[in-house]
């Protein structure tokens, strides 16, 4: 949204977190299978979660639209994904991956000094979810693994 983006649809689990996504100025919401309100398609898909779902963001591309996976925090998308490809032959869409381990090391360090400095300026906020003690690390991965965390957990010595 902050570079201009026409739509901004960041996709949940629940109706809960669709609310608290459009409080940080989400403007559409769909759920993992690509539901949701919004446009009926999209140019371009940015995918931090993967798996079993992804073919269903595929599909809402738009003609000429590209998905580009950057995560795969719910597993690697189907072996068949690219058969949603091949359906839409006509419309020309793309899918595409992306590794932070092929931007050179010196470009990672610049967006770093800027994303700290725009955290720094209160122009970019992180989600944090949960404070906890270091001891509590274990706790802390078991609120992720069953995806009660809402943003980021932060552990401390």
């Amino acid at each position: 949204a902050q570079a201009g983006a026409a739509a901004v649809a960041v996709t949940t689990g629940s109706a809960e977190r669709g609310d608290r996504l459009r409080g940080f100025g989400a403007t559409h919401v769909l759920d993992r299978q690509g539901a949701g309100d919004g446009p009926e398609s999209y140019d371009v898909v940015i995918d931090v979660v993967g798996g079993p779902a992804m073919p269903a963001f595929i599909d809402r591309l738009a003609p000429n639209g590209r998905l580009v996976l950057v995560g795969a925090v719910a597993g690697m998308p189907p072996a068949d994904f690219g058969a949603h490809l091949l359906r839409g032959f006509q419309q020309s869409r793309s899918v595409a991956t992306f590794s932070l381990d092929s931007v050179p090391r010196d470009a990672l360090a610049s967006a770093r000094t800027e994303l700290f400095r725009a955290a720094a300026a209160g122009t970019l906020s992180p989600v944090v979810d949960a404070v906890l003690p270091l001891a509590d690390a274990a706790e802390a991965h078991r609120r992720m693994d069953d995806g009660e965390v809402f943003g980021r957990i932060v552990l401390t010595p």
